[in-house]
């Protein structure tokens, strides 16, 4: 009952994940990514696992495709799932099963794929994708645009209450020993999206 973006930057090789839900601390099992592999978003009736069998079957050399029905195929419920994928060469591939809450969507671009379900409606992930490829800035400044986007289209049906956005990359001091660039999330309130904004450029100032 969630909104999401997965995303490669194909200039500075960042991968991300951008999520806004009606469901309290979504961060917490939604979004998944690792660099030099992959970012994935598993949601609906969440399995977590879907997003470390993913990321595994990419670092193993499948393709986004491949690995995302690998991943379902070890699933007790894959009708009950909503999957977005992208690898490190940005392919995409999406999933929706049949079982996932009414209104869903999702939507695949160069590099990006934007899936949603429990929505005001499917306009939510066709705005979210159109102002993503159209925004400026880092990948974390435009994965920010794109769940502005789709809060502004309504959402959530049950309105927006948590957010996050996961980028990894090449740490400049610790490689891929540790790749989380940006995690920050925003896991209880009546205005997630804007809070997270917020955060985001107080993590900004600090550095």
């Amino acid at each position: 009952m969630t909104y999401s973006i997965v995303a490669l930057d194909f200039e500075s090789k960042l991968i991300g994940v951008g999520v806004a839900s009606g469901s309290v601390a979504v961060g917490s099992r939604v979004p998944w990514a690792r660099a030099g592999v992959g970012g994935v978003a598993t949601q609906a009736y969440t399995n977590p696992m879907i997003g470390v069998w993913v990321l595994r079957f990419l670092e193993e050399g499948y393709n986004a495709g491949e690995a995302l029905f690998r991943a379902l195929a070890m699933d007790s419920s894959p009708s009950m799932r909503q999957v977005a994928v992208v690898s490190a060469k940005g392919d995409v591939a999406t999933h929706t099963g049949n079982n996932v809450p009414r209104h869903y969507a999702e939507h695949r671009g160069h590099g990006y794929a934007c899936v949603g379900n429990m929505l005001v409606s499917k306009r939510v992930v066709e705005e979210m994708c159109k102002v993503f490829n159209e925004s400026k800035g880092s990948l974390a400044e435009r994965l920010l645009q794109a769940l502005e986007a789709g809060h502004r289209e309504g959402g959530d049906v049950r309105g927006d209450h948590s957010a996050a956005i996961l980028v990894v990359g090449e740490h400049p001091i610790y490689g891929k020993a540790y790749d989380k660039i940006i995690d920050l999330r925003v896991d209880y309130s009546t205005n997630p999206i804007g809070e997270l904004k917020e955060l985001y450029w107080l993590w900004i100032k600090s550095r």
